[in-house]
């Protein structure tokens, strides 16, 4: 065999090599991007199927990040699930036992940041929240839960305002100079309005004129049913806050300061207090007044799916703080207050 073939058949059995090696070190690229990107592109990864629920299958979780990361998680809800952050981890506590039954027997990894646990009458669907955005916000479907995330700060966000009482329903009342608190807390809804729509917020106002929102409701009937219409309305809307703005009062002419309340029963507990202590410590700052702290309460306006929060404002009833409420740029004051307590939520809402 003559010397040039042999040099020929090695150098093309070399060349085989070289690209048998290249092919192999592509896919190692491609399989490094793909677990890099673990929640997946194009329309929506679907992970783990489950048995068909009213003759639809659905996969127990579909992730979709053509836009903004979004996790669908088909299961059916309870009024009883919860979640928190705790060590940069989103908990999503489940106790419905067709959601239990969903998850396979064995405790796993469903994708490369989602795992869950079993514990007692319970599933905690866990999601390392490393490499995300900062911001998310969960919500319930006609499927069980959606959990979308956005980048940190005030734009693009959607965001409620409820300016108390309104209309034939004055609110509480100044002893001294008579003051009303419908009109207090509606100018310093418009004022915060004016602000966060210049920092690029889309603002839902529950009303922006003197008048209930429920305004088939007749003068001397109780105010519930038009409690219960801005919380529908403000359901309706889905924001990813909302705002209650109130003044108290009390029949101790002493009483003052500032409050903020929270409903710790509802699904968005967690985000719910943070928002809460933000916009206390900023009124407190701002105004410089006594802070009496954040409470839970389980008004209906704080019963809505969205992180929530409802601020009282000074005391109507006590004569300096009545005094402050009518001074001509109080409103403007507060509002500032209520608008860097949000900023600072939407740039750090899990509080750690």
């Amino acid at each position: 065999m003559p010397v040039y073939y042999v040099r020929y058949k090695q150098k093309k059995h070399r060349r085989r090599k070289r690209v048998f090696f290249l092919l192999f070190a592509l896919a190692c690229v491609g399989l490094s991007f793909a677990l890099a990107f673990g929640f997946g592109k194009g329309p929506a990864a679907k992970l783990l199927s489950r048995p068909a629920t009213a003759g639809h299958a659905l996969p127990l979780l579909t992730i979709d990040r053509q836009e903004q990361l979004l996790i669908n998680i088909n299961i059916p809800v309870d009024e009883n699930d919860s979640w928190r952050v705790k060590d940069n981890k989103l908990e999503l506590t489940l106790v419905h036992k067709d959601a239990i039954a969903a998850f396979p027997a064995e405790e796993q990894y469903l994708d490369q940041q989602i795992c869950f646990r079993r514990e007692q009458n319970k599933v905690v669907l866990i999601i390392e929240l490393d490499n995300l955005p900062p911001i998310f916000r969960l919500s319930t479907t006609a499927f069980g839960y959606a959990i979308q995330w956005s980048e940190a700060g005030l734009a693009g966000k959607r965001i409620a305002i409820d300016p108390g009482h309104g209309g034939h329903d004055p609110g509480a009342e100044g002893h001294y100079l008579r003051l009303y608190e419908k009109n207090v807390t509606l100018a310093i809804a418009l004022e915060l309005q004016a602000m966060l729509e210049k920092a690029g917020v889309e603002v839902f106002m529950t009303r922006s004129t003197d008048t209930l929102v429920d305004t088939t409701l007749k003068p001397g009937r109780h105010i519930r049913p038009d409690l219960w219409k801005r919380h529908d309305l403000v359901n309706d809307y889905s924001p990813d806050l909302f705002l209650s703005i109130h003044n108290n009062s009390w029949s101790d002419k002493y009483a003052r300061g500032i409050e903020t309340y929270h409903n710790p029963n509802s699904l968005n507990s967690f985000p719910s207090k943070r928002a809460a202590q933000l916009i206390q410590n900023e009124l407190v700052a701002e105004l410089q007044r006594y802070s009496r702290g954040i409470k839970p309460k389980n008004d209906a306006v704080l019963q809505v799916k969205a992180p929530a929060v409802l601020a009282e404002i000074l005391f109507i009833s006590n004569k300096e703080e009545e005094a402050m409420l009518a001074e001509p740029d109080f409103a403007k004051s507060a509002a500032a207050a209520l608008f860097k307590g949000i900023a600072a939520f939407f740039q750090d809402p899990r509080g750690e």
